[in-house]
């Protein structure tokens, strides 16, 4: 599978669109005014054919037919892992953007007039396969690829593209078995899922259960790894709808199959639930049938009567096992008896020495018999161990290591992206799945200081891994260790809001909407579940690579700073004492400030949300023109931030601010009605 992942990756270097009739004309001069060049190659006249590349290549046609028929990139271009690591690689995400080439081919079904930069190439022909109206991207490089489609689409934003392919090699030829080898995979992954039923039932009357739980564990990791390089709808959705099905024969395999009181079923059954749990997830589920939703949740009520009889609930379980070692001891203490008085009963009667040494071996083994038994035991019910730790200073990280959210993973440490008070971020790949993610790394200076800290982290990662929506940072767990926490977390290549403000405000007021439209439907999600983030600003609020909003630092790294007495940006409750104040206060509502009335619930997160909306249309954050926090906190209490000039915000974008300043926040309104208001009307 990885040598599969690397060969397309290096041949796909090329993107498949279409655009209708109604767009065309708009998508024609968003190229003219981003200085595209028009190509005529006098060779393929006939079939309707015309290029467009990008401004760099104006007068370079010797590149042009290089980029057309590549299908690797040169050495030079190619990332390689003998460069220093302080050097830029390509697959980052801070890729210069002007120094991108890319040809763009078009088989147009409708007539267009072009009135910018032009050009003719003289070229031999060759075959493009490309369909009438399609419009393919075509990059000098796939490690380049992403880039390009990015700069294209900023290009021509305002036309709806349909995306038909979002990889694929430019040359047919290479397209084609690039085509045979995903079919392959396809066809192996389906041979490898079905072959678990015909194992199954060809050891039915076999003591298997080993055997049929690895072709379970082997079959599903790799129907998952093989979704990443299935980009065909179909085929995805038949992979996804027989790996639906293998969740419900799995779980069904540990209640029928195996044995209920083995701790080995206890493990398997946590596997095959959570599972059961992903594959089943969002709209999974309502591709199962009646009679197959049934089975799915009586096996799962089989396997929760599982778990229920391998917890000691109460002490009873050892409470029982203790009587019953007592009543053994006193078995073996009655047998241990019964010799001692044989030996006495014969010591009087033999007077021959070799029979009374023969007697006192057997006695002695017998004991050592009994001891090997009574220490097995306790083996086996976990009454006995090894201390590994008796400092009361690391108690705090036992408790918190054996928290649920403690994984072990294999993960590599990259370039470090951010850092602040609480630690430092870094990006990070998993070295099992190959994907990228974040890890916020937190160090204890003071381990002293962990003792009544580790049941706040405990419960704030708790309250993060609960939480799943697409506009909130996916949490994955943490790894604790005796000095410092790794808390793994979704890698959004974006960047932060704040990052995207330092190069001045959004003139595209559409963009604005579409933004605030995000952040509050992760509102809404969080108040519908009880929770309120009160530290909304845009260095919390990040970005992925396709530029959808997500929400983050729920509080847990501000916890471990405030608790080891650090200074910092720290959350703020409804009763912290004012002279405490160590926030960014331009963010903040007069409530949180002035330790007032609550209002209803999440509304201090209403009016950071104005202030984010505020700081985007304008370019500048609220209250910039004064010059400390104290300030700062007074007029936030005492007025309202200066509103945009009509200029810079339509009037529904100006209510919708007004909406989100209202004094009071019994008053204020929620995330919910705020998406009901005309401004969040987006098309």
């Amino acid at each position: 599978m990885k040598n599969v992942r690397f060969l397309l990756g290096e041949l796909e270097n090329a993107a498949e669109y279409y655009i209708d009739d109604i767009n065309y004309a708009s998508f024609i001069e968003g190229l003219e005014r981003t200085n595209h060049v028009l190509v005529y190659p006098d060779t393929f006249d006939d079939d309707g054919v015309c290029l467009i590349v990008e401004p760099s290549l104006h007068d370079r046609p010797e590149q042009i037919k290089k980029l057309l028929k590549s299908v690797l990139s040169s050495y030079d271009k190619r990332p390689d892992d003998k460069r220093p690591d302080d050097e830029k690689r390509p697959d980052d995400d801070d890729i210069d953007l002007k120094g991108l080439e890319y040809v763009i081919i078009l088989s147009p079904r409708v007539t267009f007039e072009w009135n910018g930069l032009v050009m003719v190439v003289s070229m031999e022909k060759f075959n493009l396969d490309l369909k009438t109206h399609h419009t393919r991207l075509v990059a000098d490089g796939a490690y380049r690829l992403q880039a390009c489609k990015q700069r294209f689409r900023k290009s021509v934003d305002d036309c709806n593209i349909k995306i038909l392919s979002e990889a694929r090699p430019n040359v047919p030829y290479v397209n084609h078995e690039t085509t045979k080898i995903k079919k392959t995979i396809f066809k192996l992954v389906n041979k490898i899922i079905d072959s678990v039923n015909t194992i199954r039932s060809r050891t039915m009357n076999g003591e298997c259960q080993d055997l049929i739980e690895n072709c379970f564990s082997f079959a599903t990791e790799v129907g998952q790894r093989s979704l990443r390089y299935i980009h065909r709808e179909a085929w995805r959705s038949q992979l996804n709808f027989k790996l639906t099905r293998m969740s419900i024969d799995w779980v069904s395999f540990i209640c029928d199959d195996c044995v209920p009181t083995d701790r080995k079923t206890f493990r398997w059954a946590v596997i095959a639930l959570e599972f059961a749990m992903a594959t089943n997830r969002g709209n999974n589920i309502l591709s199962l049938s009646e009679s197959e939703f049934a089975m799915l949740r009586s096996k799962v009520g089989m396997c929760m009567r599982l778990f229920i009889s391998h917890v000691d609930i109460m002490g009873a379980r050892q409470s029982y096992e203790a009587q019953e070692q007592q009543r053994q001891g006193t078995i073996g203490n009655a047998e241990g008896q019964s010799i001692v008085q044989q030996v006495k009963k014969y010591r009087g009667q033999i007077h021959n020495g070799e029979c009374v040494n023969a007697t006192q071996e057997g006695l002695i083994a017998a004991i050592h018999q009994l001891e090997f038994k009574r220490a097995q035991k306790e083996q086996e019910q976990r009454l006995v161990g090894k201390v590994l730790d008796e400092d009361p200073q690391n108690r705090p990280l036992v408790f918190l290591a054996s928290s649920s959210s403690n994984i072990s993973l294999r993960w590599q440490q990259g370039k470090f992206i951010g850092g602040g008070t609480f630690g430092s971020v870094y990006m990070a790949v998993n070295s099992d799945t190959g994907d990228l993610m974040a890890v916020k790394e937190i160090r204890f200076h003071d381990p002293s200081s962990l003792t009544k800290l580790y049941k706040q982290v405990k419960d704030e990662m708790s309250v993060m891994e609960m939480l799943d929506h697409p506009n909130i940072v996916s949490y994955y767990g943490i790894e604790v260790h005796r000095d410092r926490v790794y808390i793994f977390m979704e890698y959004c290549s974006g960047g932060s809001l704040a990052s995207q403000l330092e190069h001045g405000r959004i003139e595209n007021e559409k963009v604005v909407q579409y933004y605030a439209y995000q952040m509050l439907e992760g509102l809404v999600y969080l108040h519908k579940n009880n929770i309120v983030h009160r530290d909304i600003k845009p260095d919390n609020i990040l970005l992925d690579h396709i530029g959808t909003i997500k929400f983050v630092d729920f509080g847990a790294a501000k916890i471990l700073a405030k608790n080891q007495r650090t200074m910092g940006r720290t959350t703020l409750g409804a009763k912290t004492n004012v002279n405490s104040l160590t926030g960014t206060p331009m963010y903040m509502a007069p409530e949180v400030i002035t330790g007032g009335e609550k209002g209803r619930k999440g509304s201090m997160d209403i009016w950071s949300l104005g202030c984010c909306v505020l700081e985007m249309a304008t370019g500048r954050r609220p209250w910039s023109n004064l010059d400390n926090e104290w300030a700062v906190m007074y007029h936030v209490v005492t007025g309202h931030p200066p509103l945009p000039e009509n200029s810079q915000l339509s009037e529904l974008g100006i209510d919708f601010l007004k909406q989100c300043f209202i004094r009071s926040p019994q008053h204020r309104p929620s995330a919910e009605e705020l998406l009901q208001h005309p401004w969040m009307a987006i098309d």
